[in-house]
């Protein structure tokens, strides 16, 4: 009996030890605001940002990419989940698992759980990954910690492929569930994870919570709580904000941006962004996609209409003096390519007119607009009535292209409506939003002749040029990738298939009594479980 009650009073104090190392190590609250709830957190069959960013909480890749962001090679990634990697041929890697990893349930992470999410992702009812995976032949668990990943071709990216895109979930919880049954199931409503917090509770539709592990095998975080809070509207979320309720936001804009930077309590930090926005041309007649699209097939045309627009003023006054203007399908984040120039094509009115001219397009009838047997250069323009900055982009385009004789209509649709269009390719242009993957081999996705004979792709323009799928076949194989996929980028640009209105820096608000920030370009939130508090600006809420 005494014996049984010096066990307890040592646990005791070994639990009280525990709980001030804690409160030591792992001060401060941190809230974060999203306009898109997250209510599934698994990462192998949701894909949406909300989802993603509270997954990167939970769930640990095999790897992250470095601080440049380049994704081809051997040494793309550094070690999270996995500890090491070996090349064994041009078509194996094998990876061996921390085996100091551990769910928090205490189960360690294995093989099995690697092995059991891809076949989750490749799931054609739920999964996430058939596309990304398609080059994958087989994922095997060799030991119980090590995994052999075959791929059915030799490319550049394969580690970047798996390891970036793997956040294993636990076999030992999930596998006598039916796929289909995931998102409905228990553990979906409290997710047991491997990574840096554990899963507290979701008020729906208002917040969630998380709490440090304080078990964590790479460190106690230095954050002890993170609240994710729900505001839908744009302007909920800046005033919440601005009220010292929250203490991070990104994607800002001016004059927003402006605003923050006001506040003493706040500062602005620029982080490369993914976001991607651009005018597609339609390839095909909007009626009949069986046939050539009649004005904008013609290459002088397009040519034309992005000589015609002012695209920097532009894009600057919606993003802020930072953002760039490229000529091809490029986000900040590839500038391990492209070398950080971000500057397109400048505004050349008399050089957009003569190509107007000719292409047959003359103003008869001398009405301002253009016009070719009889027909006016008329074209419409899709946008979707949720997004402010498209609206923006939709008015001065608008203005600058009826400078230049060409009469272009705008339809700001609600979204259900505006979706149904874009699928059914009913339009001539369309401004799109897109957070492009940080693998450029993604361009196959959007922009390929595949793609476009794909439906529901997001090729939405139908463009296929097979001298870009021939570049880009070679630039994935390619053992030096960057000037390979320079000369994608410039083919793509030199046909010009869409008008890249901006590709912005994320401007991210961050309160300043956090230090040690380090905000990551693809998943912005992925290291906040190394931030930390100045106890001397501290709030009631981080003690």
């Amino acid at each position: 009996m005494a014996g049984r009650v010096a066990r307890c009073l040592v646990a005791l104090l070994l639990a009280s030890a525990s709980g001030r190392l804690l409160a030591q190590q792992v001060p401060g609250t941190i809230v974060l605001v999203t306009g898109e709830e997250p209510t599934l957190p698994f990462p192998a069959i949701s894909n949406r940002t909300a989802n993603a960013d509270l997954a990167d909480q939970l769930y640990l890749r095999l790897g992250l990419l470095g601080s440049t962001f380049r994704t081809a090679g051997d040494n793309a990634l550094t070690p999270m989940l996995a500890q090491r990697w070996q090349r064994v041929d041009a078509r194996t890697l094998l990876f061996d698992l921390d085996p100091r990893a551990r769910w928090q349930d205490g189960v360690p992470v294995s093989a099995r759980d690697v092995v059991f999410t891809y076949q989750l992702m490749m799931d054609p009812s739920v999964g996430t990954g058939r596309i990304a995976f398609e080059s994958i032949a087989s994922v095997e668990a060799v030991t119980d910690r090590q995994v052999r990943v075959r791929f059915k071709r030799a490319f550049s990216e394969q580690l970047y492929l798996f390891a970036y895109n793997m956040q294993p979930l636990p076999a030992h919880l999930l596998s006598g569930t039916a796929p289909t049954a995931l998102a409905q199931s228990e553990y979906a409503r409290f997710p047991v994870g491997n990574g840096p917090y554990r899963y507290v509770r979701r008020i729906p539709g208002q917040s969630i919570e998380l709490r440090a592990d304080p078990t964590f095998f790479l460190g106690a975080p230095t954050i002890a709580r993170v609240v994710i809070r729900v505001a839908q509207d744009a302007s909920a979320r800046i005033n919440m904000l601005l009220a010292g309720e929250t203490d991070v936001m990104g994607d800002l804009t001016p004059p927003d941006a402006t605003r923050i930077a006001e506040q003493p309590r706040l500062t602005i930090v620029n982080v490369p962004h993914v976001l991607l926005m651009y005018a597609a041309f339609n390839f095909r007649a909007p009626t009949d996609s069986a046939s050539p699209h009649p004005v904008l097939s013609d290459h002088r045309v397009r040519e034309a209409l992005r000589f015609a627009l002012d695209r920097q003023t532009m894009a600057r006054g919606v993003f802020g003096p930072s953002t760039g203007t490229p000529d091809a399908a490029q986000s900040q984040l590839w500038s391990w390519i492209t070398g950080g120039v971000m500057q397109g094509i400048g505004r050349d009115l008399p050089r957009a007119k003569a190509l107007l001219a000719a292409a047959g397009w003359k103003d008869t009838n001398g009405d301002g607009i253009l016009d070719r047997n009889g027909a006016p250069l008329r074209l419409v323009m899709l946008y979707p009535s949720t997004s402010g900055a498209r609206h923006a982009f939709a008015l001065q385009s608008q203005a600058m292209w009826r400078e230049a004789g060409v009469d272009v209509q705008l339809e700001r649709l609600e979204p259900g409506t505006y979706t149904e269009r874009l699928n059914a390719r009913r339009f001539d242009l369309v401004i799109l939003a897109v957070n492009q993957s940080v693998s450029p081999a993604s361009l196959t996705e959007s922009w390929s002749c595949a793609s476009a004979r794909t439906a529901g792709s997001t090729n939405n323009g139908r463009w296929c040029d097979p001298t870009f799928d021939r570049l880009l076949a070679n630039a994935e194989t390619s053992g030096n990738p960057v000037p390979a996929y320079r000369a994608v980028l410039e083919r793509m640009a030199d046909e010009v298939p869409a008008i890249f209105l901006a590709a912005p820096f994320n401007q991210v608000a961050v309160d300043r009594r956090f230090a040690g920030v380090t905000i990551r370009p693809a998943n912005s939130w992925l290291s906040i479980w190394r931030w930390r508090v100045q106890p001397s600006a501290a709030l009631a809420r981080d003690r």
